[in-house]
């Protein structure tokens, strides 16, 4: 079993061990430090239960860690399991990037954000960027509400041609709106594609995530098998 990632709040674990911290005021402001308005701590949520607390008052950009930075490799497949829980629900808060660092221009028929979890209109969307002059497509939503906490699992081959994706979403494979298939087929590591997680966007209000757990493997036996439901 190889853990590439493993972060457990309920064991105590710092969330440092998620990666390189992202923290953005207004566009270009990043602080290098935890803030008491611009955060991401071990902290505990609405019930107690001990998590990461990530968190920026209203007009803030991001709280994120950018995990495996510049370590992601094309070929690879990536297991990603991801629990979280919202407190608010703004339109335009994007919760996971699959993000893209040198092919991030047409040019290089890349992408910014290749992959990405986001709210829209109080809907989980998961969508992808085929094109860099079409934006990302929404490929699946799903209604949620503050204060329930969901389990995110992921499927990424890294790869410029014919990678895919599959995501689970509390234990149950998702079928795509656009493909009516498990499995999303396209351009899934234009560069350099790494996974960010946390809060970015939202500015209209203060936002909080909390985060339970991540772990990012290369095989799914790598990771909890409760995501994948197995």
């Amino acid at each position: 079993m190889t853990l590439l990632i493993d972060f457990n709040a309920e064991r105590g674990d710092d969330p440092k061990k998620l990666g390189t911290l992202n923290l953005e005021k207004g566009k270009g402001d990043k602080p290098n430090a935890n803030t008491d308005d611009l955060y991401i701590k071990l902290g505990k949520d609405w019930k107690g239960t001990k998590c990461a607390h990530f968190h920026h008052k209203a007009g803030y950009r991001r709280a994120e860690y950018h995990a495996l930075k510049s370590e992601t490799k094309s070929g690879t497949t990536y297991f990603i399991t991801y629990k979280l829980a919202l407190q608010q629900r703004p339109d335009g808060l994007i919760l996971f990037q699959w993000k893209e660092y040198k092919a991030n221009n047409d040019r290089d028929m890349g992408a910014n954000i290749p992959l990405s979890l986001e709210l829209r209109q109080n809907q989980l969307a998961f969508s992808h960027t085929f094109k860099w002059n079409e934006g990302r497509k929404v490929q699946w939503t799903h209604h949620i509400e503050p204060h329930q906490e969901h389990k995110i699992g992921l499927e990424i081959l890294a790869k410029a041609k014919d990678g895919y994706v599959k995501l689970w979403f509390d234990g149950k494979p998702v079928t795509f709106d656009t493909t009516k298939s498990q499995t999303l087929t396209g351009n899934m590591f234009p560069g350099q594609s790494d996974p960010k997680f946390g809060i970015y966007g939202g500015e209209d209000v203060q936002v909080d995530s909390y985060v339970y757990q991540v772990q990012i493997g290369t095989s799914k036996g790598d990771v909890d098998q409760s995501y994948f439901g197995q």
